[in-house]
């Protein structure tokens, strides 16, 4: 191990330790304070410890160019407020009870994931970084549903063990993203629901799709199980309430089944799901995570066009 990998493990290691004792600090905290707690920690990244701030207002500046400068730094204020909310909620989350995670989770149009396990395909439930995404995945295990979320993993493997172990304290199955197909086939064929977020970056595995005016390279994994196996997709956003509760809405996703599995079907459908995410969005815009560079990887025409 060099010095560089041996340093680096030690920072995992303080940041791992330095998190766990936060979440055994506030784990007798009301909701309500843990909320405002996590505006405030939200806060202070912002103004004293700005990572990646510039890239949050770039994007804001590129994404909404028709609002002036004070409105956009008060999006990225909110967008730092709601990662603080998600960080000491996710923290928060291994001592909740179902009833507790019941309460604070709407599933609203929930009777169309009723509906469309009625097919006995199996759902894919796509949607991004938005609200409180992790929440919404433990109010589907709470109300009793079969559910898997492929998931990322992280560079920091203590947090990365404990994040998976917080996850499944709820009941849901964490599936590796590098190692997903045979366990999202298994769940869907035995009807089951699963999980997948698509605003990350995909480099040049993805679909080139239109996102906020600019093509950005997205997963194509959701179009094309759904139409190898007739699974449905249905897209959720999970919006925080004013009153401190997560609203998460369903919407069902058009399919041509008959179609196939064409490049074309698999934009198209990796389209839809998109402008679904982009319209909540364009509705609650501090509610995205605007940090990630999710437009980083260009289109090859783009790239080509400037060489010449």
């Amino acid at each position: 191990m060099s010095y560089l990998q041996a340093l680096k493990r030690v920072r995992h290691y303080i940041e791992y330790h330095f998190l766990i004792g936060i979440g055994f600090l506030i784990r007798g905290l009301p909701r309500a304070a843990i909320l405002r707690l996590g505006r405030l920690v939200g806060d202070v990244i912002y103004y004293f410890v700005p990572v990646r701030k510039a890239i949050v207002l770039t994007h804001l500046t590129q994404a909404f160019p028709e609002k002036p400068v004070q409105e956009i730094k008060k999006i990225a204020r909110g967008t730092y407020q709601n990662l603080g909310m998600n960080v000491l909620e996710h923290l928060r989350m291994p001592t909740l009870s179902t009833e507790e995670i019941k309460s604070i989770v709407d599933l609203a149009d929930e009777e169309l994931l009723i509906q469309a396990l009625k097919r006995k395909r199996g759902v894919i439930i796509v949607g991004g970084h938005f609200g409180n995404w992790e929440y919404s995945s433990s109010a589907l295990s709470a109300n009793g549903y079969r559910f898997g979320v492929v998931v990322a993993k992280i560079s920091n493997k203590y947090l990365d063990k404990k994040l998976n172990e917080h996850r499944e304290a709820t009941g849901g199955q964490m599936i590796p993203k590098r190692s997903s197909t045979k366990a999202v086939l298994k769940i869907l064929r035995e009807n089951g629901t699963v999980g997948m977020l698509i605003d990350q970056n995909q480099k040049r595995g993805g679909a080139f799709v239109d996102f906020f005016g600019r093509p950005c390279s997205t997963p194509k994994g959701p179009a094309l199980l759904a139409l190898k196996t007739g699974a449905s997709i249905i897209f959720f956003a999970a919006i925080r309430q004013p009153n401190g509760t997560i609203k998460v809405v369903f919407e069902p996703v058009e399919m041509d089944y008959q179609a196939g599995a064409t490049e074309e079907n698999i934009h198209d459908i990796t389209q839809r799901c998109t402008s679904r995410l982009e319209h909540y969005i364009r509705l609650y815009p501090d509610q995205w995570f605007w940090m990630h560079r999710r437009w980083k990887t260009r289109p090859l025409a783009d790239i080509n066009t400037e060489l010449n």
